[in-house]
């Protein structure tokens, strides 16, 4: 095994710690209800970072399914007054009726964000040796307030904010991508706080992995940055925005406010982007052949700080 794909003990060591106190967050009865598997999907998240793809997917699908079998079956009471546990009971009953019917999804949830984030971890270990440059951060900067922008200006529900974001992965890397992605979305929320409701770090990591998966897939493909194909990019941001926008969106959104909700949003989100996904792709190849030409984002990722 080469070296740079070797896990440190330390690492080994860690993530066993984060594991367990993965499968304790699930079980938890913390306060909101949600936190408790907000936090797993977190955790989860931190030891595929922290080992890869392949570890990271099986300690999710593990944490996930053993958490949610004691949140579920084996659930404890808060210690409160009698007043107040009277009122929290019907809301943490069907909260929890509402995990007992997405059970299984939890379950695929947690391995599929321990396995993309330990094949974003594995991205991360390649860049160790290639420092962070002004440029690189410059370029970020100037994406992440493109996303911003294109956000606000927004007609109805209709909205191409996540083409910068996207865009960032395939110019500067994955590792950029998921960092222009998690940043606008904080920036946007400071910007329009009720524009997308409660701030939540769930849809932030949506947002992070619309631009890292996009690209990861090409690369999967054998697409190289500047030579990027139309139908491996379509391919990487028809995945992405499944995997987020459609399905890890709306299932937040069921964990997060309950309800039967999960269909309606999941449909209406699958339509929008049966029609944005193709743009996407036309303008990540069409812009990208002109602006590559311009400027050598190649030499920003590879270049060497001074």
């Amino acid at each position: 095994m080469e070296k740079n794909n070797q896990i440190k003990m330390q690492n080994i060591i860690f993530a066993s710690i984060i594991f367990v106190l993965s499968v304790f967050a699930f079980w938890a009865n913390a306060k909101p209800i949600e936190l408790g598997v907000i936090t797993g999907i977190i955790l989860i998240a931190i030891i595929g970072l922290l080992t890869n793809k392949f570890i990271g997917g099986i300690a999710g699908l593990i944490s996930a399914g053993i958490g949610m079998y004691l949140k579920i079956y084996k659930y404890k009471l808060p210690n409160m007054k009698p007043e107040k546990l009277a009122e929290f009971i019907p809301g943490f009953e069907n909260y929890i009726a509402t995990l007992s019917k997405y059970m299984i999804a939890i379950i695929i949830l947690g391995a599929a964000v321990g396995f993309i984030s330990g094949l974003f971890g594995e991205k991360i270990k390649n860049r160790t040796k290639e420092p962070i440059t002004t440029n690189m951060i410059v370029y970020s900067a100037i994406f992440v307030a493109l996303s911003v922008v294109i956000n606000s200006l927004r007609v109805g529900e209709i909205s191409f904010g996540g083409f910068p974001i996207i865009f960032s992965g395939f110019a500067l890397g994955p590792v950029a991508g998921f960092v222009v992605g998690g940043v606008a979305d904080i920036v946007g929320f400071l910007i329009r706080p009720s524009a997308g409701g409660s701030f939540n770090p769930l849809f932030v990591l949506t947002s992070a992995l619309t631009g890292a998966i996009p690209v990861l897939v090409a690369q999967l493909l054998r697409d190289k940055y500047p030579n990027y194909t139309f139908w491996k990019v379509l391919v990487g941001i028809f995945i992405g925005q499944m995997l987020t926008s459609v399905i890890m969106v709306p299932f937040f959104r069921v964990i997060l406010f309950g309800g039967n909700t999960f269909i309606y949003f999941a449909g209406k989100a699958f339509v929008k982007q049966i029609v944005s996904i193709p743009i996407y792709a036309v303008l990540i190849t069409s812009v990208g052949e002109v602006l590559y030409k311009v400027i050598d984002f190649g030499t920003i990722r590879r270049s060497k700080a001074h």
